[in-house]
């Protein structure tokens, strides 16, 4: 009976034991938690369209915390855990004008209590056209801007639908969201082969949230400068100048050596407007040639970028939109035979997100 009642409990402790090895480990290291807090803006007709105050609020919660799911449950490199939130609701009147919308969107870019809230989310329920944007306040938060007009949401749904979130509103607010913490729209890197009339390569930016919401997921560059600016509850003046590196060397190697007195020419990429596609421009921006160490180094790489308007180089002024270079196509030209590398600012930037002073890039014949 004893040694019956000793090998019962030997067979417990083994199979508990192994049930413990054998079961899955959440490895997840718990995250500190930033929240950012939205003063939302709702029309008053809107409103009650969407079944009134209190049950608007609930949705609103529930839209909230769907989008929070989204941003931290895509592939990312977080070093937090990313929560917004509603704080409160304003109701304003567009006096049954669909035109006062902008009046109103005007009043809520103005100063807010950034004690309170940290940025704003305003919709436009009865718009006469569909869109969604992110720009600056006055206060420097950033206001969200969701215009969907009624047609639209009797075909596909109110805003706070139950569709797959990345394909609905909650994706496109995550996306939007993302701009709130400071990045850009990488779609607006998109070269075609045919938009490329320097070596008709494809330029192809990483799958990103920022490219398109249906992505579902956070590139190395996202993911670097959420972690930079978390605890930025409206984004420093000058961030956009912090995020670039020191400088940008180009190194050119010659069957593994550095070569000396190597063409190099930068020629940018611009942004889609009225008169050109997103393309390269055919001209280069700056040429230089490689030093005794068979390099180029350029210290103000911020302006590299970002060329005063006027500048020697760049397109007329409505054949730039943004007026930016959103990457080079960096091309050496060695003895009759040309090589190339791309270098978007975003590449560059992660370099210094990550603690680093110079970006270097290489171009090997």
């Amino acid at each position: 009976m004893y040694r019956n009642i000793l090998l019962y409990l030997f067979l417990v402790y083994c199979f508990c034991v192994n049930s413990s090895m054998a079961a899955p480990v959440n490895s997840r290291v718990k995250k500190d938690t930033i929240t950012y807090r939205a003063q939302v803006w709702v029309e008053k007709e809107d409103l009650a369209r969407y079944g009134g105050e209190e049950t608007f609020k609930r949705n609103l919660q529930e839209m909230f915390a769907h989008t929070t799911s989204f941003w931290n449950e895509s592939p990312n490199s977080f070093d937090y855990y990313f929560r917004f939130v509603p704080t409160e609701v304003k109701i304003f009147d567009n006096m049954g004008d669909q035109d006062n919308y902008d009046k109103n969107i005007k009043e809520a870019s103005g100063i807010i209590d950034t004690v309170k809230f940290d940025f704003v989310v305003f919709f436009a329920l009865n718009a006469k056209s569909n869109g969604m944007w992110c720009g600056s306040g006055r206060s420097r938060q950033a206001v969200v801007a969701c215009f969907k007009t009624l047609a639209e949401q009797q075909k596909n749904g109110d805003i706070f639908s139950k569709r797959p979130p990345e394909h609905g509103v909650y994706g496109d607010l995550g996306h939007e969201y993302g701009h709130f913490r400071g990045a850009t729209d990488l779609y607006q890197y998109i070269i075609k082969a045919k938009d490329n009339s320097i070596n008709h390569i494809d330029l192809t930016p990483p799958h990103s949230v920022m490219r398109y919401a249906q992505d579902h997921v956070w590139d190395e560059y996202c993911s670097a400068l959420f972690n930079y600016t978390a605890h930025q509850k409206q984004l420093e003046k000058d961030l956009n100048k912090k995020i670039f590196p020191d400088m940008l060397r180009v190194k050119v190697l010659v069957k593994g050596k550095s070569k000396k007195n190597v063409k190099i020419n930068f020629y940018g990429t611009r942004a889609g407007g009225k008169k050109n596609n997103r393309d390269v421009y055919p001209k280069p921006f700056r040429t230089f040639s490689t030093d005794k160490a068979g390099q180029v180094e350029i210290k103000d790489v911020y302006k590299l970028y970002h060329p005063d308007r006027g500048d020697i180089g760049i397109p007329p002024n409505d054949e730039f939109p943004y007026g930016y270079w959103f990457s080079f196509i960096v091309e050496a030209e060695y003895k009759g035979q040309k090589k190339y590398i791309w270098i978007p600012d975003w590449q560059t930037q992660i370099t210094k997100l990550k603690g680093g002073k110079i970006h270097e890039a290489t171009i090997e014949f």
